[in-house]
């Protein structure tokens, strides 16, 4: 977003593709930002309405890349908009939709906290566009063993385009609009730009079933979950409850570097981690300031402005550090609290601690679309991390390995939002300023479905 704004306060043609029903991506999903706790929608969804109604910027969600070509000193793109079965022109946002549809199902992120969601939804309020969409598995008819009221039709929508049946339909055109269109398909479009910026974001790493008790006991839970259970937007309205019996915990530990190890692979520092556990500590502390709260990590990072203060700040409020590396956690059957047993790294004791609720937090991953986007548009993918190769990590951070392509935040591995923020604005000024390129000199990509997020600046 903000690469995109600054191009089109330079005068550029914008075209920001999105592969998901909003802008906004995981910062529009936080509670607040580290290291000065301000609001993370609040700073976020101006930006995100300012993109919406700038006339210099196309904004094309829940839309993927399918193959790029270079002719002629343009890149040719063909990009893929899936149908929402709504149409974005008539939706007017209402909701009535979702009250008359009958089905819940677990929401994506909240599902481990009891978050739930419609088959018709949007992802978060703020939203931009503010237009609801229909789950594809409703639509081809794959919820009807759950309750959804079109699952039992024959007839495919594209040959109806009338529906008796569905709710949702009813209810939208009851209101006047008319916008749920079931018989909705996708869109193949081509545009033709000069520079393209990849800013592919990240994704929170999804732990197997079993590893430190996540999945199997219910109050082991990630860094994102804990999250949402402060946020006031989230499933429990920023009540901090344990998922297990909704109690209030009084001690509350949180482990650094989860999945740094040979069994999951993970080979680099996410470098969030402490700051978002040190941040939610600190807000912990503001809901309740009895509670006992611990944070146990291998190697510190306050590696950005005002980091180590922010660091200082929680150990001043009593939140308590342990150099240490988790060993094993055990759920005792009565209490459900967790017994985390772990080597203590400055003593070299094995001790044992109890507490309420264990946070793990789990690396920042790639998106998983970078693979596909990377056969798109022909930039090298490093197959060990998942996120795409600058041309030189030193000399030229930002610039892909295809000449009029560029990288910046999550497209080229973890970063911090501020962090993310100056590298869109620097990648801008590259694409902005890149050197003609002659006709030929950049390979043609293989014609592959693909996700992502996409700005593609044309000047």
């Amino acid at each position: 977003m903000e690469a995109a704004l600054n191009l089109a306060e330079f005068g550029a043609q914008v075209y920001l593709v999105e592969s998901s029903p909003t802008i906004g991506g995981l910062m529009a999903r936080l509670n607040k930002t580290f290291p000065t706790n301000d609001c993370s929608i609040c700073i976020e969804a101006p930006k995100m309405y300012d993109v919406q109604r700038n006339p210099n910027i196309t904004l094309l969600t829940y839309t993927d890349v399918r193959r790029s070509k270079f002719k002629d000193g343009k890149f040719q793109v063909r990009l893929n908009k899936k149908s929402r079965f709504v149409d974005e022109a008539k939706c007017k946002g209402c909701a009535k939709c979702v009250e008359a549809c009958p089905v819940l199902v677990p929401d994506e992120l909240d599902g481990k906290l009891g978050g739930v969601r419609k088959l018709i939804s949007i992802p978060i309020p703020q939203a931009v566009p503010n237009v609801y969409f229909i789950d594809p598995k409703c639509r081809f008819g794959k919820m009807y063993g759950d309750g959804a009221c079109i699952g039992g039709c024959k007839v495919d929508c594209i040959q109806c385009r009338e529906c008796q049946i569905a709710k949702c339909v009813a209810a939208c055109k009851a209101e006047g609009a008319d916008a749920v269109l079931l018989w909705g398909k996708d869109e193949l479009m081509d545009i033709e730009v000069d520079s393209i910026i990849v800013a592919s974001g990240v994704e929170i790493f999804e732990l197997p079933e079993g590893y430190f008790g996540y999945g199997i006991y219910d109050n082991v839970i990630t860094h994102l979950d804990y999250e949402r259970l402060t946020n006031s937007g989230g499933p429990t309205q920023g009540e901090i409850t344990r998922p297990g019996d909704q109690k209030h915990p009084k001690n509350i530990l949180w482990v650094q570097c989860v999945g740094r190890d040979n069994k999951l692979g993970i080979s680099y520092c996410s470098k969030i981690c402490c700051m978002s556990s040190t941040k939610q500590a600190i807000i912990t502390r503001e809901h309740d300031k009895d509670v006992k709260l611990s944070i146990l990590y291998k190697d510190l990072k306050t590696y950005g402005k005002n980091f180590y203060n922010f660091y200082k700040r929680a150990s001043e409020q009593g939140i308590r550090y342990i150099k240490g590396k988790l060993a094993q956690v055990h759920e005792e059957p009565d209490s459900k609290n967790l017994l985390v047993t772990f080597e203590d790294l400055e003593t070299g004791e094995i001790n044992d601690l109890e507490v309420d609720l264990l946070v793990l937090s789990v690396p920042l991953a790639p998106s998983k679309n970078n693979k596909r986007l990377s056969k798109a548009l022909k930039i090298e993918f490093n197959e060990g991390t998942g996120f795409f190769e600058a041309l030189d990590p030193m000399n030229e951070p930002l610039n892909s390995t295809v000449p009029g392509i560029y990288l910046c935040g999550g497209a080229l591995g973890p970063a911090d939002i501020a962090e993310a923020v100056t590298q869109g604005i620097a990648a801008c000024m590259r694409a902005i300023s890149k050197p003609k390129a002659k006709s030929g000199s950049m390979p043609e990509s293989e014609p592959v479905e693909t996700g992502g997020v996409i700005n593609n600046g044309g000047h």
